[in-house]
């Protein structure tokens, strides 16, 4: 177990990021036939989306505030993970409309090996070579799963841009967790870091519904035309929102790196998804796997686990007496 972590906080943070790349894979699928059917698109879809989630982010503000945080220690990494998500979910869009989820979701686990690299380069504890190594499985695995029948440039394209907008954006998301915990009554009491993570998701996406306001007034082409429009956010935000809520929690227990190497199943997720629909005839989705394909991303799904498993398991470091362990704990990748 990793070092100054209890067993009932690594198994939650475990359970929220696989509830959380679950709940990913079907918004690509949502996001996928919505914006692909006859009169949708795109961007209409994310504004709507984030118009709706920043309702229901709202009350959630004063349910997990307030923080005597001064503005200084928040507003920024706030700043920073709004934009960076936003940037990253046009992106994503965008590589949904040219490859199917179950192809562009896999790729998203290179946003681990960006997320590290960018933690080395940050103050704190380095990441040991069991971390490296768990990196570098999930990416293996990224690519074993994409492995014969890629997606094009453009769209590989897309899907880089993605990963490190979303990389970014979750070290901001760790920074702005870390901001308020510290502001709050008891920053050490148990339930601290989870209250903060709700109100660190609350306010980005209260941030992100302004922006949609924003352009929902000054780009016509983005306003819903009909109920279907607003039907077709109501089910991504549903999934999407939920699927942030786990993430956050985890990032609020584990940490940015761990949590994204559990984050990254998704794509093993989709695949499954993918498949079922495929199977009952839902060809606009998904494409129909032979039986190689199959073996081929079952090896990746368990190339995954180990690469959740051997993070999980970093033993504590050797000391010297007297001397108290350090190393790798809950909050090691996140940047201080």
């Amino acid at each position: 177990m990793t070092p100054g972590m209890d067993d009932g906080r690594l198994a939650l943070g475990i359970t929220t990021g696989f509830a959380a790349a679950l709940l990913s894979a079907v918004s690509y699928l949502v996001s996928r036939h919505h914006a692909g059917r006859p009169g949708g698109d795109a961007i209409r879809l994310l504004v709507c989306a984030h118009l709706l989630m920043a309702v229901v982010s709202l009350p959630l503000t004063w349910l997990a505030g307030p923080v005597a945080t001064p503005m200084a220690a928040w507003l920024p990494p706030l700043a920073g993970s709004a934009c960076c998500y936003l940037m990253g979910q046009v992106a994503l869009f965008a590589a949904l409309q040219l490859a199917p989820a179950s192809r562009v979701a896999p790729l998203l686990g290179l946003k681990i090996g960006m997320l590290a690299a960018i933690v080395t380069w940050l103050p704190g504890d380095p990441l040991g070579a069991r971390q490296w190594a768990a990196v570098a499985l999930s990416v293996a695995a990224a690519a074993l799963l994409q492995r014969g029948g890629g997606i094009g440039p453009a769209a590989l394209a897309l899907v880089l841009v993605t990963c490190l907008a979303f990389a970014v954006a979750d070290l901001c998301i760790v920074g702005l967790i870390d901001g308020l915990q510290a502001g709050q009554l008891h920053p050490a009491a148990a339930g601290a870091r989870l209250r903060a993570a709700a109100l660190a998701m609350s306010l980005t996406y209260v941030t992100c519904g302004g922006v949609a306001a924003i352009v929902l007034l000054c780009v016509p082409r983005t306003r819903p035309r009909e109920a279907r429009d607003w039907r077709a956010g109501g089910w991504y935000a549903a999934a999407w929102l939920g699927s942030m809520v786990a993430l956050y929690a985890c990032f609020g227990l584990l940490g940015a790196v761990f949590g994204n190497i559990l984050q990254s199943t998704r794509g093993v997720m989709a695949i499954v998804l993918g498949a079922t629909l495929a199977h009952l005839g839902w060809h606009e989705l998904e494409e129909r796997v032979d039986r190689s394909t199959l073996v081929r991303r079952v090896m990746a799904a368990i190339l995954m686990t180990v690469a959740v498993a051997l993070y999980a398991t970093k033993p504590p470091p050797a000391t010297t007496p007297g001397q108290p362990a350090s190393g790798h704990g809950v909050r090691a990748c996140a940047p201080a």
